[in-house]
């Protein structure tokens, strides 16, 4: 592909969009990713439409490689764009009535509509061994005149083992091994949730046990507020380490957290309206995006 290619037609797009929906490799393996659907159509420099569907699509996470040549840790570098291209993209759809993880189902439906683009051609790949990360795409304009929708939901019962999911790569990569680990959610009043955990984990002849809560509000806005936090241990080397840091805990309540600020899409903060959580037999969460 040469720059003047970039965007082309539909059939590149989709190609790029499904190299880059795969992770790296070197960091982790997803199994399954090559099952998701992935469509696009172009119409000159606007994207009509792009939909990325999961539903019925049974991934599993695998544990990072351990064969390539570490290598130093260098601060990241802002690559060199030698072309932009405007645009606008019509629907961005990705869906998923259920995909599952692990084997445990999550629906999610997010759409956008009506968003300001820039396709932009770098200098050279940004990510190693990845040809298609030469070509980019991101919202243009500060986002002006996008909306759209986000609504996701899993079974309550369901949590627990998806966390065990979730951070069962990382424990393996550290050579740790989680002996326990039990989490629950609960409505807290009409604006927050309440989650308790407990842990125990195994490394070598070592083993560690904690235990935790939290009570968190939401703001319609997105910005999450810690109302309480707890940790504690019957370990006496782990609980002298929580004591130790009781302060830094305690200034953890009454924080604020802002999601918008971690939704930024090349340099642009995606906001967040009418955020709702609720917990019952189900979690859910809904948002309006603009």
């Amino acid at each position: 592909m040469t720059t003047h290619d970039w965007p082309g037609d539909s059939l590149t797009v989709t190609r790029w969009a499904r190299a880059s929906l795969r992770p790296d490799p070197s960091e982790f393996e997803i199994r399954g990713i090559d099952d998701v659907r992935i469509s696009a159509t172009v119409d000159g420099d606007d994207l009509d439409q792009l939909v990325v569907d999961a539903s019925g699509v049974a991934l599993d996470l695998g544990a990072p490689r351990h064969d390539r040549t570490p290598t130093a840790s260098l601060p990241p570098v802002t690559p060199e764009i030698v072309e932009r291209r405007r645009g606008a993209a019509r629907t961005v759809r990705m869906l998923a009535r259920p995909v599952e993880i692990e084997g445990i189902p999550l629906a999610i439906d997010a759409q956008i509509d009506d968003a300001p683009i820039e396709w932009q051609v770098y200098a050279s790949p940004v990510a190693e061994g990845r040809p298609e990360s030469r070509y980019g795409l991101t919202l243009a304009e500060g986002g002006a005149g996008m909306r759209g929708s986000f609504l996701a939901s899993m079974r309550t019962s369901d949590l627990t083992p998806l966390l065990t999911a979730l951070l069962r790569p990382a424990f393996q990569a550290s050579g740790a091994r989680p002996r326990r680990l039990t989490v629950t959610a609960a409505q807290d009043g009409a604006d927050g949730i309440r989650v308790d955990g407990a842990a125990e984990v195994r490394w070598r002849l070592l083993s560690a046990s904690a235990r935790g809560s939290a009570r968190i509000g939401i703001d319609p806005d997105g910005v999450l507020t810690v109302r309480d936090l707890r940790v504690g241990s019957r370990n006496p080397f782990i609980a002298l380490a929580l004591r130790a840091a009781r302060k830094t805990i305690r200034a953890e309540i009454g924080r604020r957290h802002d999601l918008n600020a971690s939704l930024a899409v090349g340099g642009v903060t995606v906001r967040l309206h009418d955020v709702r959580v609720t917990v019952a037999d189900e979690i859910r969460i809904s948002a309006r995006i603009g």
